[in-house]
């Protein structure tokens, strides 16, 4: 499930370049803090911190009512966030900088493709920042295409994404800090596996 058609279709391509029969892949365009799909599964992924993304509690609260719905008995659902380099009060001085910043270049046949990001503004009391990223494409050393992502980020620390789980009804079975074996709380990713654990809440305090 994903909002953007281009993604999809991306998607769809990559998949049929697979061996996975078609009855064993649905995918659908919608939105994650409001769907319905009518059946129950083992596992929900929303991978690359799509949480982050939902820039409301009312969203956060919607996309974990839908997990709650989703999820067959014994399964669990796997959410991850970026563990911020700053603490709160840190990240509300330093975060804003003037400028723009260059994230990383891949050169690609005839040129290179550049993302650089702008730090464009914060939400000190809801922690929300947001950034443009800038993605820029070169033909040799002319620039022929440039496309700018408007994003909002929610910004959550080990204590508070724990906190936004269990306030709504489950219990968390596993923790990582990244993808090499970091502990919770240390390494670059804050990753959560988790079950329902009891009633939904139904709201955030974070």
């Amino acid at each position: 499930m994903d909002l953007s058609p281009a993604m999809l279709d991306l998607c769809r391509s990559k998949i049929a370049k697979t061996d996975l029969p078609p009855e064993r892949v649905a995918i659908s365009r919608g939105d994650i803090s409001s769907f319905a799909l009518n059946r129950r599964f083992d596992l929900i992924i929303a991978p690359f911190r799509v949480l982050q993304n939902l820039e409301t509690i009312a969203e956060v609260d919607g996309l974990l009512h839908c997990v709650h719905e989703c999820l067959a008995p014994g399964g669990t659902c796997i959410l991850n966030v970026f563990r911020p380099i700053y603490g709160p009060d840190e990240l509300r001085e330093k975060w804003l900088v003037p400028g723009e910043r260059l994230n990383w270049e891949v050169q690609v046949e005839g040129g290179k493709v550049t993302c650089s990001d702008r730090r464009v503004r914060i939400d000190k009391e809801r922690m929300v920042i947001y950034p443009d990223l800038v993605y820029r494409r070169y033909q040799g050393f002319a620039l022929v295409e440039e496309v700018v992502m408007h994003l909002a980020m929610r910004c959550y620390y080990p204590e508070t994404f724990e906190q936004v789980i269990l306030d709504h009804g489950f219990e968390i079975v596993s923790r990582w800090g990244g993808y090499q074996g970091d502990q919770y709380g240390e390494g670059p990713e804050l990753v959560l596996q988790f079950r329902t654990g009891g009633d939904f809440g139904g709201q955030s305090k974070s």
